[in-house]
């Protein structure tokens, strides 16, 4: 078991080899990843003692009591990541802010497959799985789920040497992989018996990062993912085609035992209808998942490609500079690859300079002498998303405070300024980013941009813009993590 505690508050070739680069990211993810041993006891004997547990006092008192709510879940880029700068996922972003409001800190429990997540729940070694989980209605009787917080859809994914198929029967015969413990087993299993068209020989493995290095490797041909999923996998790799989308839409929620009373889970119901009437909900989903609709394939392979190739030199100095100015490193990283492509020599026809294309006049105000100098030209590149940092307004938080930042180092203080204005007016939130990322479009609009202050301004490149750092920001991050579970797996 593995626990961390949160306070409040080519064929068959990746895009990035698997060498020295994770080496230079975050501490290693090894001495995370732990096998999960299920619990020595029988069955029984374990059940009585769980059920005996939760007559004596409710469960959500007993959370109370121990000022810890004890949550289940997978490392994974959509879910989960206990990144050394700062934790991150949709999961990590909901169970904490449920935490929040139950007055108690969270410790996440990390486990190697779906099953034994369910198997953490069943245990009571945890209080909930928040692990990506499908409502499956085969485990209802043994589980309770919370309300569906995201709606996705099952995608066929394949090699891309192999036919694209339209759906399940283009497959008859051919063996179809899922992850360990997946709501899937049980559907298809549902449509075999329903359909003799659909004949499938089910493979488990142990994860989504398995099931795709299998397809690498090719020891799998086709595997069934969830959109999300099969959306990362599109951009990462070359060799994963994404193909139909195949059933019904599949609801994801959080997994609670049925041997507990109802008030932890009540509990989740009432946490749940509040951050979907006040967006939250809807804010950290846009925050782990809207980067990567925008972000195009063949960018997101090119930055993978050019991460190996050309960013070396220059990761000490990113790193210094990001401890400099308290800016997650590899965030600078991903402005100086949107900048100029990691290339000290770039001017622009704006008159832009360097490796994160600094204008001479900023320069100056900088104290950048040599803009042609890399490591002077990153510094000052960092000093000045601080400087901005400081300009956008106070009551925006993390991370949108440095997502405005980073809007205004493209468009200018001015314009995001009156992106900002433009945002209250129209009832939005300007602490946000995925609100006033809905009104900078609007700055190239004569009706609008003529009343605001500081005029035209091409607002749809700055969302662009934003929206590619955030996604090669989550990039780094996440080819970091892959490697390292790869090595401790190998």
């Amino acid at each position: 078991m593995l626990t961390e505690a949160r306070a409040r508050g080519g064929i068959g070739r990746w895009l990035i080899p698997l060498i020295g680069v994770g080496a230079l990211f975050a501490a290693p993810l090894s001495w995370w990843v732990h096998t999960w041993t299920p619990a020595d006891r029988p069955a029984r004997l374990a059940a009585i003692d769980v059920a005996e547990s939760f007559k004596r006092s409710p469960q959500l008192e007993q959370v109370r009591e121990r000022g810890v709510l004890r949550v289940a879940t997978l490392i994974e880029p959509t879910l989960y990541i206990p990144d050394s700068y700062r934790p991150q996922g949709l999961e990590y972003d909901l169970t904490g802010r449920f935490a929040d409001r139950l007055g108690v800190e969270v410790e996440y429990v990390v486990v190697p497959t779906i099953e034994a997540a369910y198997q953490a729940v069943a245990d009571n070694r945890v209080d909930l799985a928040a692990a990506g989980l499908a409502i499956d209605p085969a485990r209802m009787k043994r589980f309770r789920f919370g309300p569906p917080y995201l709606t996705v859809s099952r995608k066929l994914i394949h090699a891309t040497d192999l036919p694209v198929p339209t759906g399940l029967d283009d497959i008859d015969g051919d063996t179809l992989a899922l992850p360990t413990g997946s709501a899937s087993r049980s559907w298809l299993e549902r449509v075999m018996a329903q359909d003799d068209s659909v004949r499938l020989e089910l493979v488990e493995a142990q994860d989504k990062l398995a099931i795709l290095e299998g397809i690498r490797h090719g020891k799998i041909d086709y595997a069934l993912a969830l959109s999300h999923i099969a959306l990362l996998a599109h951009k990462l790799s070359d060799e994963v085609a994404v193909g139909p989308i195949v059933g019904p839409p599949v609801a994801l929620a959080w997994a609670f035992s049925r041997q507990a009373d109802e008030s932890l889970h009540g509990m989740a119901r009432r946490f749940f209808a509040e951050v979907r009437s006040d967006q939250q909900l809807k804010m950290l989903v846009d925050r782990h998942y809207a980067q990567f609709e925008r972000l195009d394939e063949s960018l997101s392979r090119r930055f993978l490609e050019d991460l190996e190739t050309h960013a070396r030199p220059y990761l000490a100095t990113f790193r210094r500079a990001g401890e400099r100015y308290e800016i997650d490193w590899r965030l600078l990283a991903s402005l100086g690859y949107q900048e100029s492509k990691w290339r000290p020599d770039a001017v622009s026809h704006q008159g832009a300079y360097g490796l994160m294309q600094i204008v001479l006049p900023t320069a100056r105000d900088l104290g950048l002498a040599n803009p042609a100098d890399p490591t002077a030209n990153i510094m000052a590149g960092a000093k000045y998303i601080a400087q901005l940092r400081e300009l956008v307004p106070e009551e925006a938080t993390e991370p949108d405070r440095t997502y405005l930042a980073l809007a205004a180092y493209n468009v200018g203080i001015g314009h995001l300024s009156d992106a900002l204005d433009l945002t209250r007016q129209q009832g939005g939130n300007p602490t946000q980013w995925a609100d006033v990322r809905e009104r900078l479009p609007q700055l190239s609009d004569p009706a609008i941009y003529r009343e605001m202050r500081y005029g035209y301004a091409r607002g749809s490149e700055t969302v662009n813009y934003v929206e590619n750092i955030r996604a090669f920001h989550d990039l780094m991050i996440w080819v970091a993590t892959r490697e390292d579970l790869l090595a401790v797996r190998n």
